[in-house]
């Protein structure tokens, strides 16, 4: 018989993190430890969280020229991780500025550079490490639903936000190269999945400030569960695609955005 209550845990696991220090980042950290694995974050600042289990390294994983490097020396210290998840959102400071109306082909590239290219070159790196060692690993991407639909621009309607095609070609690229990334590596006992949240309760990325309260508003009046999710909705997501309650689960997509992209 299954024993169901240890296939949930990831004891005695190794995981890396990338953006361990943002609002997604430190409650996957937090439930990834809480469910036994030792846990490396990856961020510019480091978090408050406090365990023996969990290690921190200012690295910079935009810098996409030294991925290779820095992985080869965390494979060194660390180990192969047996789960890696990536939920960081690299952005240049201009990065809001990718709207149809108002935008520059340099910024474009630079984005798709430190987003789209960071985040598949270095999920390469981590699944052949972990083909070499014969890991059964668990490598998670954080996409979005803009990534699966278009951006209702409607929601925008008295506030400062814009919708941004960047930002969206980016995640949708992301979600495909999971697919991409599943076909080839699951026959090696290696598991892509991409988690596409809808809207999160927090600040505005890269503006430290409280969501509008009419973007809110014509937000919850949109989406069939009334309210934006919590970023713990999206950690125990991702602790369940780490654990072997998932170990059939390959190439998903999966939607954790209250119905929106169901309607």
């Amino acid at each position: 018989m299954i024993d169901y209550k240890s296939i949930f845990k990831v004891n005695k696991k190794k995981a890396i993190v990338v953006g361990s220090n943002g609002l997604l980042g430190v409650e996957i950290v937090n439930a990834l430890l809480s469910q036994g694995a030792t846990v490396l974050g990856i961020d510019l600042k480091k978090n408050n969280i406090k365990s023996k289990n969990y290690i921190f390294k200012k690295i910079d994983f935009s810098k996409t020229h030294k991925i290779d490097k820095e992985l080869e020396n965390i494979f060194k210290s660390f180990g192969v991780p047996d789960i890696f998840v990536n939920a960081s959102w690299p952005r240049t400071k201009k990065w809001s500025q990718l709207n149809f109306s108002d935008s520059s082909i340099n910024e474009l590239k630079k984005n798709v550079d430190i987003h789209f290219n960071s985040y598949i070159w270095s999920a390469r790196l981590i699944a052949e490490k972990m083909s070499k060692k014969k890991i059964k690993g668990s490598i998670i991407l954080l996409g979005s639903m803009y990534g699966v639909v278009g951006q209702n621009i409607n929601i925008y309607q008295g506030t400062k936000m814009r919708e941004n095609f960047a930002y969206a070609a980016i995640k949708g690229g992301i979600v495909n190269f999971t697919r991409e990334m599943a076909a080839y590596y699951g026959k090696k006992n290696i598991r892509t999945n991409v988690i596409c949240p809808g809207g999160i309760e927090g600040h505005v990325a890269g503006l430290n400030k409280k969501q509008p309260i009419n973007f809110l508003r014509s937000f919850k009046k949109i989406v069939p569960m009334s309210r934006l999710g919590k970023p713990y909705e999206i950690a125990s997501t991702a602790v369940f695609l780490s654990s072997d309650a998932s170990s059939y689960i390959n190439g998903a997509t999966i939607m954790v955005d209250g119905g929106w992209t169901s309607i």
